[in-house]
């Protein structure tokens, strides 16, 4: 292949992955709303969970939340199998991403959430998902492109699930009134 084919092919996966990321206005909705007063409201800790590429997108998203003063934290899925699910309390809330929502390694975590009444915010692009069925708060992404020559790797996908986790962040952080000086308290 020409290497000056490089650069071609890197602004074509760009491009496709800007304009599918154009596509998170539509989860702006009822349901987001919902999500961000739930953990505003919090009592505990929010609990991030995925596996694969969604469960990098959850671990980074808990890592901002913790960053700006809202205790957080990412448990495994398979973890939570083998005793991490004593992490979880019922003051917690537990957000769950997983594009397909259909995941096979979800399913003990939310038998034990539900069991307890731990509220779940899950975060799926298929609304007859088992994680969208078993969640009290359901935010359906959109389908999207994904920007690879097979159009199966998680690219795009991964990008909006990202950038829905910063979006429930900022809005967190403007409804608390962060600033700099909190920041600098996390980040000394």
């Amino acid at each position: 292949m020409n290497k000056n084919k490089y650069i071609e092919l890197a602004k074509k996966a760009a491009n496709i992955q800007i304009n599918e990321l154009k596509k998170i206005k539509a989860v702006f909705n009822k349901s987001f709303v919902q999500a961000v007063d739930l953990i505003l409201n919090c009592k505990g800790k929010v609990v991030f969970a995925g596996v694969g590429k969604s469960g990098l997108i959850a671990r980074k998203i808990s890592a901002t939340f913790s960053s700006i003063g809202i205790p957080s934290f990412f448990c495994h899925p398979s973890d939570a199998l083998h005793g991490d699910l004593g992490q979880i309390e019922k003051k917690d809330i537990l957000i769950i991403f997983s594009y397909s929502g259909n995941t096979t390694e979800l399913t003990n975590m939310l038998k034990y959430a539900n069991r307890y009444r731990i509220k779940i915010i899950g975060i799926a692009s298929k609304p007859e998902s088992l994680l969208l069925k078993a969640s009290d708060i359901r935010i359906l992404l959109p389908r999207v492109k994904e920007a690879d020559i097979t159009g199966m790797v998680p690219t795009s996908s991964t990008s909006i699930s990202l950038l829905l986790g910063d979006c429930l962040a900022t809005t967190a952080m403007y409804q608390r009134k962060f600033s700099r000086d909190k920041f600098k308290i996390f980040h000394p």
